[in-house]
């Protein structure tokens, strides 16, 4: 019986990966804690294999908007931006993605976008500078 629910699962994380293009720590985690039918539901939650009016590339470019904007580790927006890659976006159509995010957000989209496609960039969350700033002399009067 083990052996069949060791192949049940080895076989939902292969769709995984074939239905996502990518698998990570996650599918792992749900399958571990929750056994192949819980991989199967968390499966059943995205939209990646179902027809929508949209095709794939716009679909990850949508996803990493939304997950720079959302707070979603620099992990995850890295998955999609190579899928949105994959799908026929150039780095610089992820790039315009990433800067449409707002606020820290779009430091995140960046960061991950640094770290997919120019990881000989230094960090964007680095302090290149710090000045002190000026201050007026406290005058008592």
């Amino acid at each position: 019986m083990a052996t069949d629910q060791n192949t049940e699962l080895q076989e939902e994380l292969k769709r995984t990966l074939e239905m996502r293009g990518f698998r990570y720590g996650l599918h792992e985690f749900a399958a571990a804690v929750g056994g192949v039918e819980a991989l199967r539901e968390h499966n059943g939650r995205v939209s990646y294999d179902k027809p929508t009016h949209l095709d794939l590339m716009t679909k990850e470019l949508i996803r990493v908007a939304v997950q720079a904007t959302g707070g979603y580790p620099h992990e995850i927006i890295m998955c999609h931006m190579l899928m949105a890659q994959k799908h026929g976006a150039s780095p610089e159509q992820i790039m315009e993605v990433a800067n449409m995010a707002s606020g820290a957000g779009r430091m995140r989209g960046l960061e991950a976008w640094r770290r997919v496609f120019r990881p000989d960039v230094k960090s964007i969350y680095r302090v290149a500078a710090l000045e002190e700033p000026e201050v007026a002399p406290h005058v008592i009067s």
